[in-house]
């Protein structure tokens, strides 16, 4: 179990407060714990005001009128997330939700606190603002790989980012798993993975996928 008053050290603007509002955050957070797959946010729930994650993965997804779910971004450990907290950031318009990938801590700084050091503390403040406007290039890149990206291209460059961050050849997930990360269909996802496998360039498990060719996949991105 996380010790509050440690972990929220580690909160990038925390070495800018004063003692004072130091001692007002520690009395505005609240310790909150999620098992695999357990839903944390969405837009009918109240404000959950902006958190940090201390351990664990969280994806941050939109549904759209069809009710498709389309990944936006994830935040792992020692990342802060401000998308829950609209009535904080009232530029903030996107309908998100939040999951647990996998078992996860998180602090939540409840919205009326950041409000009032955004209110109090240009560092606070700036933080906030900073950290909006990159998770919204996040969303505008996404848009624009659906919108503009060949569904190979973007099937290679999620192939190879799995990679990147675990360093496994072999992905272990799953055809559904895999289109709510490439935001298209199930069977879309495995007409394409059934293409690379008879080019070669992967290998096609239960469950699994094995790189094999990763200079063809780099080749479908250039």
């Amino acid at each position: 179990m996380m010790d509050i008053s440690e972990v929220i050290k580690q909160i990038p603007f925390w070495k800018n407060l004063v003692d004072e509002e130091k001692t007002q955050l520690l009395s505005g957070v609240v310790l909150r714990v999620y098992k695999k797959d357990s839903y944390i946010y969405g837009t009918t729930d109240a404000c959950l005001g902006m958190i940090y994650v201390q351990k664990g993965s969280i994806r941050v997804y939109i549904i759209n009128e069809e009710g498709r779910e389309i990944t936006l971004f994830h935040i792992g450990s020692g990342e802060c997330c401000i998308m829950s907290a609209s009535c904080v950031i009232t530029g903030i318009s996107l309908d998100v939700q939040l999951l647990a990938e996998e078992e996860t801590e998180i602090l939540a700084i409840h919205s009326g606190m950041i409000q009032k050091l955004m209110d109090s503390n240009i560092y606070v403040r700036c933080f906030a603002y900073e950290l909006a406007t990159k998770r919204f290039s996040d969303v505008v890149w996404v848009m624009q790989e659906i919108l503009f990206a060949r569904f190979d291209v973007r099937m290679a460059r999620f192939l190879l980012s799995v990679y990147e961050k675990t360093g496994e050849k072999k992905i272990q997930m799953t055809q559904e798993a895999i289109a709510k990360e490439v935001n298209s269909a199930r069977e879309v996802v495995a007409r394409m993975l059934k293409q690379f496998a008879s080019d070669e360039l992967i290998e096609l498990n239960r469950g699994a996928i094995l790189i094999k060719d990763f200079e063809g996949l780099k080749k479908i991105i250039e």
